[in-house]
């Protein structure tokens, strides 16, 4: 986040990379599925950069080229390659998270381990649960229509038409889905206790303890290493 350097994020990327599909016992192919938007994301910085940045220190900067009204500066050719890196480098590392975490069982672990709220933690699992239900009901809503000869067109007009047909079906269904998960929960005796027993236990393992020291281990091995190189360039905060 504070380095202005390309080499710092590049060797993050392929650090997280690298720890994703091989400790996460994850598909190449599909990693690469995920991580292609945000690769993507990162070249525009890239092609942006260098015909609106001049110089970090307010001057012209050597300019590369002219494509037409635009003139294509070699320090906005630099910041944009070391912002576009250092933003797939963050969602890198966010991918080794969100790819390899079971969004259910990182909530248990807050609640068993960190002393989050089980009241927090079984609201978000309730909440995270309505996403897919309300997928299913968007596609019955549609095959519904869809049987009573409503055209699916995919106009600008047609799409909000659809959109206004389809809110009123969806709301009820959110409502009567918020009420029965209200009374399921209310009939196990929610939020009555201060404490609570749990059918599976999350525990931190000697694998997690070795898995954070290596990671951190990594990362201050990566930095001091670059600063010895004389690779790593000013932070955003010293500047």
């Amino acid at each position: 986040m504070l380095v202005t350097d390309p080499y710092t994020p590049l060797v993050f990327i392929m650090v997280g990379t690298l720890m994703t599909v091989f400790l996460g016992r994850l598909s190449p192919v599909k990693y690469l599925r995920v991580a292609a938007p945000l690769a993507a994301l990162a070249v525009g910085f890239v092609f942006v950069y260098p015909f609106v940045v001049g110089s970090p220190d307010g001057a012209s900067g050597e300019i590369l080229a002219f494509l037409g009204p635009f003139t294509v500066r070699e320090a906005g050719l630099r910041v944009g390659a070391a912002t576009g890196l250092r933003i797939l480098a963050l969602s890198v590392l966010s991918l080794l998270f969100v790819i390899t975490t079971d969004t259910e069982s990182f909530l248990h672990a807050l609640v068993q381990n960190v002393d989050m709220p089980y009241q927090i933690g079984y609201s978000a699992m309730a909440a995270l649960r309505f996403a897919p239900m309300m997928r299913s009901d968007v596609q019955t809503v549609r095959a519904a229509h869809t049987v009573r000869g409503v055209p699916d067109t995919n106009g600008l007009r047609d799409r909000l038409q659809r959109a206004t047909r389809y809110a009123i079906p969806l709301f009820v269904n959110a409502i009567r889905r918020a009420e029965r998960t209200a009374l399921a929960m209310d009939a196990r005796a929610f939020d009555a206790y201060d404490e609570r027993t749990y059918h599976r236990r999350q525990s931190v393992t000697k694998k997690d303890v070795a898995f954070v020291t290596l990671f951190w281990t990594l990362t201050v091995g990566i930095v001091g290493a670059l600063w010895y190189l004389k690779a790593l360039g000013a932070l955003t905060l010293l500047r």
